[in-house]
């Protein structure tokens, strides 16, 4: 066997530490989500894979389930008050102590970019003993149910038709599925029930149908549908008042597909008007016509601010920056996917870390139509303030000349093309937030925003507050107060789109 030069073995080594650089990092650290579903609400936080586990971070965890009393950080440990009780942890430790006594833990506490992290164990092993409440966790699964909560579920069958495929869903409960159709696949959403399905995905053997999958990971619970190749048609139908969704996939030739309710014809009628319905009269079936590729839908770009190592400002019960600009991200986006009239666009998931540059990019190379960026900050004494701001260049523009366009925008300039309807989306979002009830709502600015410079699209920054280290973030973190702030920005959103058609 020949041996490899000096130089050559040196090429190969340094290729393969390259490599290494990498994807090691992809492989010790990923991020997701985690859902917490609560009798009358749901939240979300961030999911982390450490050394194959899955890590949530404490703090969040305890301000999701309670109050906490305070904390204490020392180099390697952490004591925190949740309400009057100390708990009591240590870095790569895998034991909790608790006034009753200690608690053991499958793997150890970490911490990560300042943020302390327990394994997912945590929630079963030590919050029924802080709580006193039931907690229902699957293992291997991102969603665990705290309280009274009752999760649906569904049942499954696929049967061959003639150049097609049957698919039939029995739900446990009546619900209603809407349908839209993305990336070449079918998305049923399933309302705003918690789900607990038996199987999470479902993979067949079918010429037309091969795969479902269950996602609640933006915490709207949903079945995707994926056909075995392009060009097929989907035919959805719900029976027995919502209780049962059946769905045909055919060949575009095969028109002629029987459903239940359905007339012997290839087109759907269109949603019966709602009728009354009491008790012993059976509720009409739910239609829906086909869900077809249409024009593609125009993108909205959210950016949660900070992420990774930035952790941005911090409240004295823990909460950071980072991780409430992400709920608020998830609400809103769950908000404008309702309607299925926009396409959705994240610059950053889970606990990233990217620049503003990167930010940008990502809204300029998706063609939006709008970037909303969100932050908090200590605004003043009052404890929910939303102020919106626009881009404010060094100097004022030089104003364009229709007949010399420019062929090329700088990079640093190209916000600068869109400050008026930045300030119109500015001023309608602030319409929106000024109509929240307990929320002071601050005209709308401009400010050299380092975010919004390189941003070829209309763009604001949304700040939240109050976020203070000298206060609890209790009125930020309140689901209800989100889902208002996610409804205002949908609102926002939506006038304008209407003021361009």
């Amino acid at each position: 066997m020949r041996r490899l030069s000096k130089s050559r073995l040196c090429a190969v080594l340094l290729f393969l530490l390259a490599m290494v650089g990498l994807f090691w990092p992809t492989r010790q650290l990923r991020s997701d989500s985690f859902v917490f579903y609560f009798p009358s609400n749901h939240v979300l936080l961030p999911l982390e894979t450490i050394d194959n586990g899955k890590y949530l971070p404490l703090l969040q965890v305890l301000n999701s389930v309670g109050k906490l009393g305070g904390l204490q950080e020392k180099k390697n440990s952490l004591r925190v008050w949740f309400g009057p009780n100390p708990i009591d942890l240590r870095a790569d430790d895998t034991q909790v102590r608790l006034e009753k006594g200690p608690l053991n833990l499958a793997r150890p506490v970490r911490v990560r970019s300042g943020q302390w992290l327990v394994p997912v164990d945590f929630l079963v092993t030590v919050l029924p003993q802080l709580t006193h409440q039931t907690v229902e966790y699957q293992e291997g699964t991102n969603r665990i149910f705290l309280g009274d909560v009752q999760p649906e579920s569904f049942s499954v069958r696929l049967d061959p038709l003639p150049n097609g495929a049957r698919l039939t869903i029995q739900f446990t409960a009546k619900l209603a599925v809407h349908t839209a159709a993305s990336n070449g696949k079918w998305v049923l959403f399933l309302g705003d029930r918690p789900m607990e399905p038996v199987e999470s995905s479902y993979h067949f053997q079918n010429p037309y149908i091969s795969g479902l999958e269950f996602d609640d990971q933006d915490g709207l619970p949903k079945l995707v549908l994926t056909p075995a190749g392009p060009g097929l048609n989907f035919f959805p139908v719900q029976a027995e008042g919502g209780k049962i969704f059946i769905a045909d996939v055919a060949k575009p030739q095969s028109t002629e597909l029987p459903l239940p309710g359905a007339p012997p014809t290839g087109e759907l009628p269109a949603p019966p008007a709602a009728a009354p319905t009491g008790p012993g009269t059976p509720a009409p079936p739910s239609e829906a016509p086909p869900a077809t590729e249409s024009a593609p839908l125009p993108v909205v770009v959210l950016d949660a601010g900070h992420g990774g190592p930035d952790t941005g400002g911090r409240s004295s019960d823990g909460v950071l920056e980072k991780d409430l600009t992400a709920q608020f991200v998830a609400r809103v986006r769950a908000a404008l996917l309702g309607p299925n009239k926009y396409r959705i666009v994240l610059t950053r998931t889970g606990d990233a870390e990217a620049s503003a540059d990167q930010r940008a990019t990502v809204a300029n190379l998706a063609g939006a139509v709008c970037f909303i960026s969100f932050h908090a900050s200590d605004l003043g004494s009052v404890a929910r303030r939303i102020a919106v701001f626009s881009f404010q260049p060094a100097a004022p523009p030089a104003p364009l000349d229709p007949h010399h366009p420019r062929a090329l925008i700088p990079w640093s300039e190209v916000q600068e093309t869109h400050l008026e309807q930045s300030r119109q989306l500015a001023a309608a979002l602030q319409e929106q937030f000024s109509h929240l009830e307990g929320v002071e709502a601050d005209a709308p600015s401009a400010a050299p925003v380092r975010g919004l410079r390189n941003v070829n699209a209309p763009a604001v920054a949304i700040e939240i507050g109050r976020l203070a280290a000298d206060a609890e973030a209790a009125p930020l973190t309140d689901p209800t107060f989100q889902q208002q702030v996610a409804a205002a920005v949908a609102q926002a959103v939506a006038s304008l789109d209407k003021g361009r058609s």
